[in-house]
């Protein structure tokens, strides 16, 4: 493979971006010793975070952590990057090399991983939030880790550099070089979403009476807290059925649906309030449904309601008298 482009000489340590530091290593020192070009190096990952509660389901998902190699070394600590790999801007390395710099250097060797359709030199799937990488050659590397999906959570990790062998003289003043190193994934967690669908069958209609509205109230509960509260109509001019869907509501949430008004003349023939779990779009049985029935009671008690629309554009509120909450969807 052919090879260019030089990394300033001591600085071999500093391409470490081990997120269980939980900070980027940013003083400049010169190893004691040089590096040993023929030693196996290995990388022993594990997850970073509050894995015992806020990350605490990812221990139980499998996490595939990829190897790029983007640069090699020699025994003096001077890097050459590889093909393709010339424009990360590493030669500009120094002590002044801040946490947003390193970030973006990852991020241009991730995306140029991907211009190149590049091969992972070494690839690990964590079991129980750890794992290790052996027998990898000195140089430095790109980190990745595969976004993964659980039931309710897409999680992603950020892409970092690792050096190999690395140095930690900043952290506890050790200037030997480490061949086995320890190195940690930070990961990020965001919610799915599914949708509801509430169904409504009018089985018998007055027409004298005119249109005849419904209201709901939908609520939405995930971890003790209300994630969404609003209240939603169908008018109907006939019997029949009609629907309306309810988007971008996080899978895993609680739904309760009560029909808190049903009319002056008609009455329900099913359970007033249900209440579903919400699951991610795509999966069997998403979006979820709940469906109420009402038949006319025989009495001639006209009425009618009005549901208010609140909008926001650029910080000004406003909002529109809205009979039929499935017009939105029209």
């Amino acid at each position: 493979m052919k090879i260019a482009g030089k990394i300033k000489k001591g600085h071999a340590w500093l391409l470490a971006l081990t997120f269980i530091l939980s900070r980027m290593i940013c003083s400049t020192v010169q190893a004691a010793s040089g590096i040993e070009m023929d030693r196996v190096c290995s990388v022993s990952f594990v997850l970073d975070g509050d894995i015992e509660e806020e990350f605490a389901e990812l221990k139980s998902l499998p996490v595939s952590v990829k190897l790029y190699k983007v640069a090699e070394v020699d025994s003096s600590g001077d890097y050459t990057a590889l093909e393709g790999y010339q424009e990360l801007g590493l030669e500009k390395v120094n002590s002044e090399t801040t946490a947003a710099d390193w970030e973006s250097m990852a991020k241009k060797a991730s995306e140029t991983v991907k211009t190149l359709q590049a091969e992972p030199v070494s690839e690990e799937i964590l079991e129980n939030g750890a794992g290790k990488m052996e027998g990898l050659a000195v140089g430095m590397y790109l980190v990745e880790a595969d976004a993964i999906r659980s039931q309710e959570y897409e999680y992603k990790f950020t892409p970092y550099l690792l050096s190999l062998p690395n140095n930690y003289y900043s952290t506890d003043g050790n200037d030997e070089w480490v061949y086995d190193v320890t190195a940690g994934l930070k990961p990020g967690k965001e919610s799915l979403l599914g949708s509801l669908v509430i169904n409504k069958t009018l089985s018998s209609y007055n027409s004298t009476l005119g249109p005849a509205t419904f209201i709901f109230k939908v609520e939405a509960e995930k971890d003790h807290e209300v994630l969404y509260s609003n209240v939603v109509s169908l008018v109907f001019d006939g019997a029949g059925t009609r629907s309306l869907t309810i988007d971008q509501l996080p899978a895993g949430a609680q739904v309760t649906v009560t029909e808190v008004y049903s009319g002056a003349s008609y009455q329900l023939t099913t359970e007033p309030s249900q209440t579903v779990t919400i699951l991610t779009e795509g999966a069997e049985g998403s979006p979820v449904h709940v469906s109420f029935g009402n038949a006319y009671n025989g009495q001639l008690n006209g009425g009618a309601s009005v549901v208010n629309r609140f909008t926001n554009d650029e910080g000004v509120w406003d909002w529109q008298p809205q009979d039929d909450s499935s017009a939105d969807q029209n």
